[in-house]
This record gives C-alpha cells, structure tokens and sequence, in this order.
C-alpha cells in the first residue's frame, strides 16, 4: 500500500513527495494491532437492530491509506464499517450516529 508524502516545493507551496511503501505483512500487522486495541479498550459498543446484533465502527476520512487499515482492523473482528464522506453535513453524521448508536469513530482532525 502507498501514501505519498506532501512536502513544500522551493517556494514554500505544497507538492507531493515520493511515496512510502508498505508490505501487504506490515499492513496486516498494523491492522491487527489497531483491531486488538479497539476490542481491548472496548470502543465498540454492540447494538441490536433487524433481528441482529451489529458493532459498528465509523471512519470519516478523506481516501487514504489510514481509512483501508481501519476498515480492515474491522473485518477482524466482524465490525460493520460505517463510511462517512466530505459530502455529508453535520445533520447527516448526526442521524448515522445516533441511527448506529455508534461509539467509535476513526477520523482525522479537520472533521472533529
């Protein structure tokens, strides 16, 4: 998996660096740790809903390498995924939050 880097270019303007790499394994790794840590510090809250029990877990972030090893540290453990995107406004998030009664969500700073 690639992410590239941002760095400032001679002007001081944003521009993109080379990427950084990761091995399927070390994705793998990073993932099953993030898994085990979210079940042992118990953010997951499990919910009843159609008859079946759900854990969700939400990720609101732009398209990158962070959102894949959440989803994934979620397939670990049979998490639901709830997806959020730049599209959506406040009132939105809110009513999947409470929809969900969902206690855990990954995202980055400009969306807190």
């Amino acid at each position: 998996m690639g992410t590239r880097t941002r760095i400032a270019d001679v002007d001081g303007k944003p521009a993109f660096g080379d990427y950084l790499w990761r091995t399927y394994e070390e994705v793998q790794q990073i993932a099953q740790k993030l898994a085990r840590g979210i079940r042992k510090l118990g953010l997951v809250v499990e919910t009843q809903g159609d008859g079946r029990r759900w854990n969700f877990v939400g990720v609101w972030s732009k398209n990158r390498q962070e959102w894949l090893t959440a989803h994934l540290a979620n397939m670990y453990f049979s998490y639901t995924t709830i997806g959020f995107f730049d599209s959506m406004g406040a009132d939105q998030v809110d009513y999947i939050i409470k929809q969900t009664e969902l206690s855990c969500v990954f995202t980055e700073a400009a969306y807190v």
